[in-house]
């Protein structure tokens, strides 16, 4: 029986490991570096939705700020030094071109994304300290969703070539790095199914066991349902499925339940940095961009999920300390 008191929770809440230290000053450091990247550009833009958007960034990025400080104060990590308060220039505000700072902003972004999936994927020790990660994560792909959407409306994002083999009667464009990014989902699907369903017939662990079929039955299958739809719907070549039939073992002795856990965890693992670069590379399609921003929340609340299972059954490693308690 899985124990979960409410005391423990808050002791370990009090922890934090030396990889949430460094990603809680790495990531104020780089949203102070942002800060200063926005108001310095706030002198050279002309386009007023393009404004209205980095307003909109200050005010989100303000908040995570504010939030992260007191992470930081909380744990006594000393911060970076902070960004400027006002940044005026004399310089010619001609010099500088409103697409070109569209543009460079869009890299910060996709580069936060990568800041913020590194810091949930290694962070394990202090769960209130990941799911702040998961939140501005979250936060940071709807606004960016907008903001592809307002770069293409405006010409400012160029067109990758084309996946040359939709069918005819598909009217939706799909790029290809887009096509190859469904691919390659279903093919890390079929693996991961595979995988799966032969630890499954290993594990002994009661509970292990039914989070394993729960994710064969409500993730892994409905996502490969989904996938293979939507590769036969733009034509591109569907891989052999993994087989239906797997024989029990004589000796389940031979793999051991924490083992295969944490083999797993890092599937799950692997599976958010696909979804995370198939989403920062999809400005085709917005649909499918949207299917690896789902797939993308869908992962890191399991994983989320997942590392806190392991932590309780004592198979998750434990990461040195920042400060000993």
């Amino acid at each position: 029986m899985l124990r979960n008191p409410l005391k423990t929770r808050k002791q370990q809440n009090l922890l934090i490991d030396t990889s949430e230290a460094y990603n809680l000053w790495d990531i104020l450091n780089s949203k102070y570096l942002q800060a200063d990247r926005l108001l310095l550009w706030k002198n050279y833009i002309h386009d007023p939705d393009l404004l209205h958007f980095f307003e909109n960034a200050e005010g989100k990025l303000k908040n995570s700020i504010l939030e992260l400080e007191n992470e930081l104060e909380k744990f006594g990590i000393k911060g970076p030094d902070k960004h400027r308060s006002v940044i005026k220039t004399a310089t010619n505000a001609e010099v500088i071109r409103d697409e070109t700072i569209a543009q460079d902003y869009y890299l910060i972004l996709q580069e936060m994304i990568e800041m913020l999936l590194r810091a949930i994927r290694t962070s394990t020790t202090n769960d209130y300290v990941r799911n702040i990660y998961l939140k501005q994560l979250k936060n940071m792909l709807n606004f960016m969703d907008s903001y592809v959407k307002y770069l293409k409306v405006k010409g400012w994002l160029a067109v990758p070539p084309l996946y040359k083999n939709v069918p005819v009667d598909v009217k939706e464009k799909l790029d290809a790095g887009e096509a190859y990014h469904l691919w390659d989902h279903l093919t890390y699907r079929y693996d991961n199914l595979h995988q799966t369903d032969m630890f499954y017939t290993f594990a002994h662990d009661t509970e292990f066991k039914k989070i394993m079929q729960t994710g064969i039955q409500m993730t892994l299958k409905r996502q490969i349902d989904m996938l293979e739809k939507e590769l036969s719907h733009f034509g591109i070549p569907v891989p052999k499925r993994p087989t239906n039939v797997y024989v029990a073992p004589q000796d389940t002795t031979l793999l051991d339940d924490d083992h295969m856990y944490r083999t797993i965890l890092t599937g799950i693992q692997g599976a958010a940095s696909l979804h995370g670069q198939a989403y920062k590379q999809c400005s085709t399609n917005d649909r499918i961009r949207k299917i690896f921003k789902e797939l993308l929340f869908s992962e890191v609340d399991f994983l989320d999920k997942l590392i806190k299972f392991g932590k309780l059954k004592g198979w998750l490693y434990p990461a040195p300390q920042y400060r000993l308690q």
